[in-house]
Parts: structure tokens; sequence; C-alpha cells
């Protein structure tokens, strides 16, 4: 079966018979959300002593699949992307479930200054001294877009964002063409609650009075679409794709940086307690 055509209740079913087998006695295993995630974290974790694995469905079918197995199996965790979590000041407490320090895991590994920068002289001729505010500028970008999100959320207003956005970017305004923005998201989303746009960049506005972090608004798949855009305009003009430069992230971020997160000390105090090995 592809890994595509996996089902949620494929994915629990298989993981039952796992944790049930004497040779997996002992192992942890580490839930995901994505496939990306997985191509990070396989190299953080000690895979003699775990099991990586991703639930289909995103992360409220993680959070059941975690709720579910923890009754059966001790030595289970999860980790979610905290989303709009640490904005909205909720509290999360949730056995066995670990959220990212920023918005998502991409958004962890661009605040990183040393991976952010390698990614900068490969793709750019600028100096060290110009890549922070090469990755706030691009931050200003995307704003709107974090906004209308954590809008969509708040409200439950039920827009879809598969559309693309790169080409409508200014990285000399630092905005993007919100209007026609808008327009591609509601031509995805035929169940939209909320499509007078007058009314939308109203609220958002009104979110943006709150002085987000960009770090926990920005979404971090947004980030490198909008980063491949601006090496194709601002560095060497290569056309680099997102998943490329996601790849290039990956490979750059290191257990050592790991280390300094708050994910890590966390999930280091939770294995610590229950006399188990996560990391080499």
């Amino acid at each position: 079966m592809k890994k595509q055509d996996i089902t949620y209740q494929d994915k629990l079913n298989e993981l039952q018979l796992d944790i049930s087998h004497p040779n997996n006695k002992g192992i942890v295993f580490v839930l995901l959300e994505g496939e990306s995630d997985i191509r990070l974290f396989r190299k953080l974790f000690n895979l003699d002593r775990c099991k990586v694995e991703t639930i289909p469905g995103g992360k409220f079918k993680l959070e059941e699949c975690v709720g579910k197995l923890v009754n059966v199996y001790h030595l289970i965790i999860g980790i979610r992307d905290a989303d709009f979590i640490y904005l909205e000041n909720q509290q999360y407490s949730k056995a066995n479930l670990f959220l990212t320090d920023l918005h998502d895991m991409e958004m962890m590994l661009i605040s990183e200054d040393e991976v952010f920068s390698a990614l900068i002289f490969e793709y750019t001729s600028l100096t060290k001294d110009e890549h922070s505010e090469v990755r706030n500028n691009i931050m200003i970008s995307i704003e709107q877009i974090g906004l209308l999100k954590w809008l969509n959320e708040k409200e439950n207003l039920e827009y879809t964002f598969d559309a693309g956005f790169q080409d409508l970017i200014s990285f000399v305004n630092l905005e993007i063409d919100f209007d026609q923005y808008f327009t591609r998201v509601l031509s995805k989303s035929p169940n939209a609650k909320l499509i007078d746009p007058a009314i939308v960049l109203h609220k958002i506005k009104s979110l943006k009075q709150s002085n987000p972090n960009s770090f926990q608004l920005c979404n971090g798949h947004d980030f490198m679409k909008a980063l491949s855009q601006f090496v194709r305009e601002k560095g060497d003009g290569r056309r680099i794709g997102d998943e490329n430069i996601s790849s290039s992230f990956r490979m750059t971020f290191t257990l050592p940086l790991f280390k300094k997160t708050i994910l890590y000390s966390d999930t280091k105090s939770w294995a610590d307690s229950k006399g188990c090995v996560l990391y080499s």
C-alpha cells in the first residue's frame, strides 16, 4: 500500500500490533503530524530505542491516536505544531503530547540564525549582517497570510489555503496583494462563511494590533515559499522550489541545535521520568 493511501485507522491498527510485539518492549513510539517531520526527527531521535511514525489526518488525529494508545502502552509521545496556541495564551496539557516552540517545526528551523544564514549564503551573495533583515522582511511580506489563517481558526471561517501566492509578494513594499490573494483563497473555499474582503481586512487589522510574535504567527511552509521567490528575485536567480529549500533547512539543522529548544528539554524530561531513551 502506498503511503498516501494509508488511512488513520490503518495506521492505528498497525501501531496497536507493533506495540504488542515482544521485540518492541521498551521502545518509545514517537508520533508526528507529517512526512516532512519524519525526515527531520529521524535524525534527531535514537532510532535504536525509538520508532518515529507519522499519523494521517493532521493534528487532531495525532492527538486522538496518542490518547488511545497511551492507555495500553506508556512509552508513546506525540509532537504537534503549536499553530496559534501560544498567541491565544491557551494552556495546552494533553498526556504525552508536546508542542513545537514556535508556530511549527519549520519556523523553529528558520528562527535558528546559524541554519538561516547557511541557506542565505548558499542561495544569495548577501553578507551575514544582512541575513536577519532578510528574514524579518520575508516575515513582514507574509504577515497578512498568517493573520488571515489565525482569523480563520479563531472564527472557523472554513477557508482553504491551497492557492499559490508567491507571485503576489513585493519584496520592495514588503506586502502581498491581499485582494488578489483573498480572491484566490475564496476560489478554493466553497463553504467560506465570510467573503467580504473589507470586513476581513478590518478583522485582521484588529488582530495585528495585538502585535503577535511573527515566529508564532507565520506558517513555516509559507515562509519557505516566500523565500524561494526571494531567491529567484533577489538572490542568485535560481528557481529553487520551496520543497528543496525546506529540505536544505532540515539537513542543516542538527541535534546540538535542537538541544537548545524547549521541545527537547520537555521530551528529555519526560524520557528521564519514564526511564527510557529518546536521544543519543
